[in-house]
């Protein structure tokens, strides 16, 4: 391994491991997960970088920006007890701040330390902004689409009103078997993200979910998400009543058709 990317696996455990120790019973578990996220984020990037044609000088800093892109969640976690961004404190936001402030990518050069800070502040947008580099918009796509295939997997895991993990999702999300708002299964019809602010139901925060497939750029994420079963899992937490087998069919249909399409 890279003795670089070395040194900052090193330096994010014992980073998390602080944050761990403040944090109370409850939210103790919400950060252990969150650091193995990590790891496994990196897993994912690195099975980007190995099927795709991403350019050689962007490896390390694509490895570099899953290890690093969610230090903003640990203070979160411990402080508020919530994943939720829109209650005061961007998770993504903060990370990039708390990097600025740090000496943490000094070992850089400018233009490599502002892509993996673009790409810790924008993992989470709702849309990747157009104003970045060529360079970090690429590095934010490895990025984003790594984040989104193990946030699908820690949902399926841990997903739930009784679990910490279900709890700490979204500021007033209402779980509930049937109900979810028409307006949202609208969009899913016709092919649109969910806006997060938008979500009141459990089942609005599985077609919110669902709909990530819209917003991925590598066939390995695709395939990832076919072979793993996790789609299919993620389709059975719907019911199957009003809008809903016309949804999933879409959604299987959609997802088959991105994996074809290689």
């Amino acid at each position: 391994m890279n003795s670089l990317i070395t040194e900052h696996l090193v330096w994010f455990d014992k980073y998390a491991r602080r944050h761990e120790e403040k944090a109370d019973d409850m939210v103790v578990e919400l950060v252990q997960r969150k650091r193995r996220h990590t790891l496994r984020v990196l897993g994912h990037v690195r099975g980007i970088l190995k099927t795709a044609s991403i350019p050689a000088h962007l490896v390390k800093l694509a490895e570099i920006s899953a290890i690093l892109h969610d230090v903003g969640r640990f203070p979160q976690l411990v402080g508020r007890a919530t994943f939720d961004d829109q209650t005061g404190y961007n998770h993504a936001e903060e990370g990039a701040a708390i990097l600025r402030d740090s000496n943490r990518l000094n070992s850089l050069q400018y233009v490599e330390r502002e892509t993996v800070l673009a790409a810790v502040q924008y993992h989470n947008r709702a849309i990747i902004p157009t104003n970045l580099s060529l360079d970090a918009t690429l590095v934010l796509k490895i990025l984003r689409d790594a984040d989104k295939l193990d946030a699908i997997r820690t949902n399926l895991r841990y997903m739930g009103p009784d679990s910490p993990h279900g709890k700490a999702l979204k500021d007033g999300l209402i779980w509930h078997e049937n109900k979810h708002s028409p307006h949202i299964a609208e969009l899913v019809l016709n092919r649109q993200l969910v806006p997060y602010q938008d979500i009141t139901w459990s089942n609005d925060f599985v077609l919110f979910v669902c709909c990530w497939i819209y917003d991925l750029h590598f066939h390995y994420a695709y395939k990832h998400l076919d072979r793993s079963g996790q789609f299919e899992r993620l389709l059975a937490w719907l019911p199957d009543e009003t809008h809903f087998p016309a949804l999933k069919t879409q959604l299987r249909t959609d997802l088959s058709r991105f994996i074809a399409k290689g």
